[in-house]
Formats: structure tokens, sequence, C-alpha cells
């Protein structure tokens, strides 16, 4: 079996490639370039994802991915933050770039799957196959995936699903010296450099307007919309007696609203854009999940209803914090993912 493994020069991509090498697969190392700017994918990153290959004695490949990157990710994202949205691109690099991008080196070179370092695993079976949570909570990624699409899960493979961090890393100390190794773990906005508020402010217009407490009254002025998030409580630019976090931002009326912790409390919402993986024909209406609605959040029971082809309404069973315009909300049968959207 010939396995396409995505490499970033990291310990998770070369401790996943080590493991299927001695399981026997043919495996060939791929390092997708995303942007010179990206932390991804540097230039010290790309060094070592070739070396780990060669250490290996495995074919290594360098693609550039570039322009599907800035067209699929980068201005989508700068698109939703001008619009009041706090997206997470990483779900979208997954879907468009990253394994899209190594099946299509994995078809160029006969390839059968693709695998790559996430902390997640796969199920396969007739019914479908459905991305599901890793062993290692802690680090589960499974939360990034739900947009494969049907083919990239059917060809998908994941290493370290059984498998907890502190083992990886003692299994790659034992196998590859340390200038091999990354030092650092990849960060979410690979391709902001500085601080995410400086970057915004660059490069988008930001129209003062009034920072106003939940019932109207103003008690300041805020930078632009755009610099900011729900659930925010530093860098606010205002003084009070008590904690104040950014419960909404109103376009409309160039207005940011803040409140107490409360009031950034919720337990509706909804979400469109949507992508499945296992809709059983009894829950093509109304059905009950885990709720997931940012990474790293625990799940939350909620029920979701069907309000269109492509829109979802979700009532959970316990309040969450700042559940934010933009974000990811992926919806779990126990470990498994059933779906999931983006919150609007």
């Amino acid at each position: 079996m010939s396995v396409v493994v995505g490499m970033s020069g990291g310990v998770d991509s070369a401790v996943s490639a080590l493991l299927l090498k001695e399981l026997g697969e043919h495996v060939i190392g791929v390092t997708l370039h995303f942007s010179q700017h990206s932390a991804c994918c540097d230039i010290g990153s790309t060094r070592r994802a070739k070396a780990q290959c060669e250490y290996l004695g495995i074919a290594w490949h360098n693609v550039d991915v570039k322009d599907t990157f800035d067209c699929q990710v980068v201005q989508p994202f700068w698109q939703a933050v001008a619009g009041g949205a706090t997206p997470n691109p990483c779900v979208f690099c997954n879907e468009h770039v990253k394994w899209q991008g190594l099946l299509d080196v994995a078809d160029e070179l006969h390839g059968d799957f693709v695998a790559s370092g996430h902390y997640a695993g796969i199920v396969h079976s007739e019914d479908g196959d459905q991305i599901c949570r890793g062993m290692d909570e802690a680090k589960d990624q499974s939360y990034f995936l739900y947009r494969l699409s049907a083919e990239q899960r059917r060809r998908a493979l994941f290493p370290l699903a059984g498998r907890v961090k502190s083992d990886v890393v003692a299994l790659a100390s034992r196998w590859f010296s340390p200038d091999l190794l990354a030092s650092r773990e990849s960060q979410d906005l690979c391709f902001v450099e500085g601080l995410i508020g400086e970057e915004v402010r660059r490069r988008l217009p930001c129209v003062p307007g009034d920072i106003v407490l939940t019932d109207g009254t103003v008690i300041g002025k805020h930078q632009g919309l755009a610099s900011y998030t729900v659930g925010q409580r530093s860098g606010l630019g205002i003084s009070s007696a008590s904690r104040l976090y950014v419960v909404e931002k109103r376009n409309a009326t160039n207005q940011l609203v803040v409140g107490q912790r409360s009031a950034c409390m919720r337990d509706a919402f909804e979400a469109i854009d949507l992508k499945w993986q296992h809709l059983p024909t009894g829950k093509s209406l109304h059905f009950s999940a885990d709720v997931v609605a940012r990474y790293r959040s625990k799940p939350v029971k909620g029920y979701i209803d069907r309000v269109s082809e492509d829109k979802v309404s979700i009532h959970l069973a316990d309040s969450l914090f700042a559940v934010t315009p933009g974000q990811a909300v992926v919806f779990y049968d126990s470990r498994c993912i059933v779906g999931g959207g983006t919150i609007v």
C-alpha cells in the first residue's frame, strides 16, 4: 500500500511517517508550501521535513500551493473579518488545501491513501466514513476535519489516532536527533505575522464608533469593529468597576456591545454552510448530538433542527460562553463526527 504523508517538519508528522514505514507501507513524504509568510512551512520547517524523509529513507516532494491557499483561505478569512465574523481558517485549509493538495499528489504518484499527524481517527464503514476523536483528548484535532469530503475521508489515515502526545514525543526522541524535530507547535493563524489586532488595522478600514452597555449606555469608543471578537475582555480601552466582555458587534450601527460575562452565555444559535459526514434518515430533521462550538471546548449536549437545506438551529442543554459568529460548530455522535457548520 502506498501512502502520501503530509510532512510539516514537526514531531507529529515525522512519527506518523515512521509508524507507517514500520508497518511496511510504501511511504512518500510531501511538504505543502502555503505562503512565504506561513509559520507552517518556513525555511526551517521545510528543511527539517526534507531531512526527516532522508533519515527515514523515503521520497520527499515539496509542493507549491500558495495560490490555492491565498484564494481558499487567506482572502475569505479577511472578507469574513471585514464582515464582522471571527472565522476559523484551519477548517477551510484542511478541506481545500492540505487534504486536497495531498490527494492531488497521491493521484499523480499512484498513492492509495493520504496520512497526516493529526490527533484524530477514522471509522471506515459501508454507511460512510467518519472522522472521530483521537485518544489524546487534550490534543484531539477532529474538530478541524469536519469539512473533509467523502473522497477525502475514504482515503484518510491517522497513524496517531491511538496515541497520546507524550508517547509520540518520547518515540520521536528515540528515533530522531534533536535537530530533526521542531521545538514549537504550529499556530492557528499561520499566515499572520505578529498580533492579529495589528494586522486587522493594517489591512482593513477601521471606523471608530461607540462602545455601549447592553442597555445602550455609551461608555467609550472602539477603534473599528473588526479588531474585536465576542467574549473578548482585554484590550477594550475602557475602565469599569466590574469585568466587561464583548457581547455583540452591531455592524449596522457600528456599535460594540459589552456586558457582564453572563450576557455572553448562549443556549441557542444557528449555523450555516453545513457539511455532513453521516446523517441517517432518522436524523434528517431533528436529532441530538454532542456540540462543540470552539476548539478544545468541552462538548455540550444539544438538539439540532434542520431549518433549511443549509441552515440548522442548535439548542443546548447548558449555556456556552462566547458562541462566536464565524467559528465552526461540530456535531458528534459519541466520538464520531456527524457534521458541522459555521456559526451565525
